[in-house]
């Protein structure tokens, strides 16, 4: 038992330092929890819809340090059956939130059938994260 502490103090030790000179970034946006700690990074995750004209966005958080811009994009994709180009990418939602604010967004996105984005920028922020999208089957 005391073997097992001691490998659990130093592993928090490794944690610890590691975190304090490079920060960490553990997680996969709409898969999993995304945990932030002193770390500049950006996450994002898309999604196509064919059957809905809109995509259900739920996220969650607060961002304890720093600041975290959270953009939501939307492109009308190319069609080989009509041969239509790709349309050009349109912003559909872009907040930034800094120290001790919270994170709430929950609303559908409504644009037509299409590739949505959505894009987590982190800038030395620190915050544990969730974001929830439809699976591909349900869209």
């Amino acid at each position: 038992m005391r073997d097992f502490l001691i490998f659990l103090v130093v592993l928090a030790v490794v944690f610890f330092a590691v975190g304090e000179t490079r920060g960490w970034y553990i997680g996969i946006p709409s898969q999993t929890p995304v945990f932030v700690y002193k770390r500049t990074a950006v996450g994002q995750a898309t999604r196509r819809t064919i059957n809905r004209e809109s995509l259900p966005v739920r996220l969650t958080g607060r961002v304890r340090h720093g600041t975290v811009s959270v953009k939501i994009e939307y492109r009308k994709p190319s069609s080989f059956q009509t041969g239509a180009g790709a349309g050009p990418d349109r912003m559909l939602f872009d907040q930034t939130y800094t120290q001790g604010q919270a994170v709430g967004i929950n609303q559908d996105f409504e644009a037509g059938t299409g590739d949505y984005t959505v894009v987590m920028e982190f800038k030395d922020a620190t915050g544990l994260f969730r974001l929830r999208l439809p699976t591909a089957s349900q869209l």
